[in-house]
């Protein structure tokens, strides 16, 4: 019996016990397995939904040699790393906290990362705040507008938000780089992306004041513990270098995958893996229900249009002379109004004056200037003067691609176009939540089915943008525009020509709209042409109304080619928006070339998505 028992003591030692060794180690494997494909985890570590590598092309980020391209082997190097180094938590605290939740590492102490915990103590966040400022076509970094996080305190600083800090994400640009480059270089990637961080009244300086732009800031529902995640990990990106692509892996982008950090159990970037425009982004988070309270803050152009709307051409010539000095603080003609209304032309002329020395630094004489309107003002007391019309939010308004089927007729034959854009918004679309006067579309594609041709390519417009800004009594800005284009020109076998032209002049509020004219050119290339590319001078005048509901345009082009003579176009569009996403669009036009005139009519069903 004594013998059994040493037998079966022998085998439970040195047989059992192994086999139980590598059925746990099996299981723990297993577990690290599983948690290495969580969303949490391949969250911390930025790789996509759909599969593939990580898109943090810094291999310092990661601690294992596999880890931009194998998660399991991150994990594993984060829990042996982690345990066995105190100064790598300091690094990693997000993923500290995480490999802490599901019982991968012993609890550990960070009193030894100072400068972690003096960041954190500075922040001292208590919300968390989407804000986007409004597109700016002037500039090719800025023309979808751009997205960023505002960080605001608790306690005494909580009442203001120029005490807060704004968490950005943008591509490094070199200093001086030329515009075309860098939207070459922006679309294909050549540019490296960081998260930085900065005092909020700088990015209203930016954008209110020197660019124009309104600002809107969407006030998010996270709770504290993911705050505490969010910026746990903004601290692991801290210098960091990501891929950069203006259409798709850009600031909208990167904090759509920090507010699925933040809240795991979102689905944010599903299908903005090839286009992430900062409006459609802001949609999709208030449509999973993660904003509570919108706020809008008007640029300094607002604010001096919601001043100057009203005033008469007296007024205005009033407020031109105390803005310039002509026109003392204490005039007789300015004497003679309420003390509302001189309050309020003087508080006019501040702003003018403010307006247009935003950008660099200003002399001592406007400087002067400025301080006395400002006090002269406040000097008659507290007036209710007019503030900004809060326009419609920019989420709000219609998605940006577009399909469209249209059935039309041309010299009395019939067709069908069937048109896609990828973005963003044309002049006539529903102007509600978009910038008045501007047109930016990117990608348009026109195919077009005839009886006796079948179905061909009509239209191709890889980029068109468009800035018509009014004259006023205050400031006289350029309106511009710039078109690419391959389209088939009506006549004969109907030629796929390509074309670039532009033109830059001026826009007036006349008829209830804009009207605008500007001398232009335009560069062909046409096979009908004895030589194939002519450059062709010319002009471009129209009118344009554009509202909520209904929309319209009324235009003329010239342009006088060497072999071709003379090219006039007329065209008359309306729009009527139907539902926030869907339209009905009526187009007339008329082109007359080689002595020859040509008539088309269309109706078009536009769906936006």
């Amino acid at each position: 019996m004594r013998a059994v028992c040493s037998v079966l003591l022998f085998f439970t030692i040195f047989v059992t016990t192994p086999l139980l060794a590598d059925q746990k180690g099996a299981r723990v494997d297993a577990e690290v397995a599983r948690l290495a494909q969580s969303r949490e985890w391949l969250a911390l570590l930025h790789y996509p939904r759909g599969g593939g590598q990580s898109y943090v092309v810094d291999e310092q980020f990661f601690l294992s040699p596999m880890g931009r391209r194998d998660p399991v082997a991150e994990l594993q190097a984060s829990m042996s790393g982690l345990a066995a180094d105190r100064e790598l938590l300091c690094h990693y605290p997000a993923r500290y906290q995480y490999l802490l939740r599901h019982g991968l590492i012993s609890a550990q102490t960070l009193d030894h990362c100072q400068e972690y915990l003096a960041w954190r103590k500075k922040l001292d966040v208590q919300r968390v705040v989407l804000v986007l400022a409004a597109s700016y076509l002037n500039s090719p970094s800025s023309m979808y507008g751009h997205s960023f996080l505002r960080l605001d305190p608790g306690g005494e600083r909580a009442a203001s938000p120029f005490l807060s800090y704004a968490l950005n994400f943008g591509a490094q640009i070199p200093p001086g780089e030329n515009g075309m480059l860098y939207a070459y270089r922006g679309i294909f990637g050549g540019y490296p992306g960081f998260f930085s961080l900065q005092p909020y009244y700088e990015k209203i300086q930016e954008y209110t004041r020197l660019e124009n732009r309104d600002m809107w800031e969407y006030q998010l529902t996270l709770s504290q513990p993911e705050i505490e995640i969010l910026l746990s990990h903004s601290w692991e990106l801290n210098g960091v270098r990501f891929g950069y692509y203006f259409f798709d892996q850009n600031c909208a982008y990167r904090l759509l995958e920090l507010l699925e950090v933040a809240r795991p159990s979102l689905d944010l970037t599903t299908g903005f893996e090839r286009a992430a425009m900062p409006v459609d982004t802001i949609r999709r988070v208030v449509d999973d229900s993660l904003v509570d309270d919108v706020g809008y803050r008007a640029s300094r152009r607002s604010e001096l249009d919601a001043l100057t709307e009203e005033l008469g051409r007296k007024e205005k010539r009033i407020v031109r002379g105390l803005a310039e000095g002509r026109l003392d603080v204490g005039a007789a003609s300015l004497e003679t109004y309420p003390e509302a209304m001189q309050q309020q032309l003087l508080m006019a002329a501040y702003r003018l004056l403010r307006y247009r020395y935003n950008k660099g630094r200003r002399e001592p004489e406007i400087a002067r200037r400025s301080l006395l309107l400002l006090r002269s003002a406040n000097a008659l007391g507290k007036v209710a003067l007019p503030e900004p019309e809060r326009p419609a939010r920019p989420d709000q308004g219609h998605a940006t691609s577009l399909f469209a089927l249209e059935l039309g007729e041309l010299e009395s034959r019939t067709f069908a176009n069937m048109e896609w854009r990828i973005s963003y918004h044309d002049a006539i679309d529903s102007i509600s939540g978009y910038p008045p006067g501007a047109s930016l579309e990117m990608g348009q594609l026109r195919l077009r089915w005839q009886e006796e041709q079948g179905l061909k390519l009509q239209q191709f417009v890889p980029v068109h943008i468009r800035s018509l800004s009014p004259r006023d009594a205050f400031s006289s800005p350029i309106s511009w525009q710039v078109r690419g284009i391959a389209e088939r020109l009506p006549g004969g076998e109907s030629p796929l020509v390509t074309a670039v032209h532009g033109g830059a002049g001026g826009t007036w509020n006349v008829l209830g709209g804009n009207s605008y004219l500007m001398p232009s050119v335009r560069l062909e290339h046409n096979t009908e042409f004895e030589h194939n590319w002519q450059f062709a001078p010319g002009a471009v005048l129209g009118q344009l109304w554009q509202g909520r509901n209904q929309s319209a345009e009324l235009s003329l082009s010239y342009f006088n080619f060497l072999d071709e003579g003379e090219r006039w176009g007329y065209g008359f569009s309306v729009n009527q928006r139907l539902t926030d996403n869907q339209a009905l669009r009526l187009r007339l036009e008329r082109m007359t070339r080689r002595g020859q005139e040509y008539d088309e009519v269309a109706l078009s069903w536009r769906w936006y998505w």
